[in-house]
């Protein structure tokens, strides 16, 4: 299975997976032309939209750093530039906290649904 993070700065929507990027007006196009990237575009895929707005669950600083290593992988897709291995880890490990932070914010949804 794919996950794929989509992000907005200034309307303009990001979606990145596995080391590749793409971008577009809406969330539709940004997913679109990511997944016309994939090898097996079919495939099971979890979609992430990110609200950006600071909770319990993915703070501020995790948010300001995510945005700082999205635009660093931007610019070395785009300017031929350098991203390393050590970015691209801390890349996935913020990826995987909002990840896990979706959960427990849809978690805790369904809970107050539930009362």
């Amino acid at each position: 299975m794919k996950t794929i993070l989509v992000t907005s700065d200034n309307k303009i929507y990001r979606a990145i997976s596995n080391g590749k990027s793409s971008s577009g007006k809406t969330v539709g196009q940004a997913v679109d032309a990511l997944t016309a990237q994939f090898e097996n575009p079919d495939d099971e895929t979890l979609y992430i939209v990110q609200r950006w707005q600071p909770d319990d669950f993915f703070t501020a600083e995790q948010q300001k750093r995510l945005s700082e290593l999205m635009k660093k992988l931007r610019d070395a897709q785009n300017f031929n530039q350098e991203f390393t291995l050590e970015d691209r880890e801390e890349l996935e490990k913020l990826i995987k906290a909002e990840l896990e932070g979706s959960g427990k914010r849809a978690e805790k949804i369904a809970n107050e649904l539930g009362r």
